[in-house]
C-alpha cells in the first residue's frame, strides 16, 4: 500500500451511495492509478463486537464474486486521501444517526494497523473535531498450565480487550501497536 500522506477531509470525499436505510451499507467509486475505477463497499456489522459491547465493526474494500468485502485487497488508488475520507464519512454518517454506537476498524495485519495509526496521528486535529478515538490491543493472558493448556490452546474468555484513548503525538512501540481502532461520535 503506497498511502503514506493521507489528509482526511470530509469535504473532499467521493459521492457515497447508501444501500440500506439503516446506513449500515454503502458504496462509492474510487479512481485507480491505471485509469480504471473500483467500487468500494463500506459495511457496518449488525451485531456488536463479541468482547466490546456497543462497538460495531466497520469493514471496507472491494467485493469478491460472492459479494463479500475483501479487506486485504491492495489497490493503487489515485487519491488515498479521498478514499479514506469517504470511508470515515460513511462512518460519521452512521454514528450521527446512532450516537450510542461505536465503530471499530480492524487492522487486518500489523502493517495495516500501523498505517491506520499513522493516519489517525497525521489527521488527529481534524478527526478530534468529530470523534473520540481509542486503540485496542488484544491481550491474551497465558495462565493455563500442564495438560489443560494443550486441550484448548485458545480460550476467548482469556482475551482481554484493553482500550486506550488515542491522543495527538502518542508514540507506540511496534510490538505494542493497537490492532483495533474504535471511533465514537464526539459529544
Amino acid at each position: 500500500m503506497a498511502a503514506v500522506a493521507v489528509k482526511i477531509d470530509f469535504g473532499n470525499a467521493y459521492k457515497i451511495r447508501l444501500l440500506s436505510e439503516d446506513l449500515r451499507a454503502s458504496t462509492f467509486t474510487s479512481d485507480v492509478k491505471d485509469g480504471t475505477v473500483v467500487v468500494l463497499r463500506v459495511e457496518i456489522s449488525s451485531q456488536p463486537h463479541v468482547l466490546l459491547p456497543s462497538v460495531f465493526n466497520l469493514a471496507f474494500g472491494p467485493t469478491d464474486s460472492k459479494g463479500k468485502i475483501d479487506d486485504k485487497a491492495e489497490i493503487a488508488h489515485k487519491d488515498y486521501s479521498k478514499v479514506f475520507s469517504s470511508i470515515l464519512l460513511a462512518g460519521l454518517t452512521y454514528l450521527t444517526e446512532h450516537p450510542d454506537h461505536f465503530l471499530g476498524i480492524d487492522g487486518s495485519n500489523n502493517a495495516r494497523a500501523y498505517l491506520y495509526y499513522r493516519f489517525i496521528q497525521q489527521n488527529f486535529i481534524y478527526l478530534d473535531k468529530y470523534f473520540e478515538i481509542y486503540g485496542v490491543k488484544y491481550y491474551v493472558r497465558i495462565s493455563r498450565f500442564g495438560k489443560n493448556q494443550y486441550d484448548n490452546p485458545f480460550d476467548f474468555d482469556d482475551v482481554v480487550p484493553m482500550n486506550d484513548r488515542i491522543v495527538k503525538g502518542m508514540v507506540i512501540r511496534s510490538n505494542l501497536m493497537y490492532n483495533y481502532f474504535i471511533f465514537r461520535l464526539k459529544k
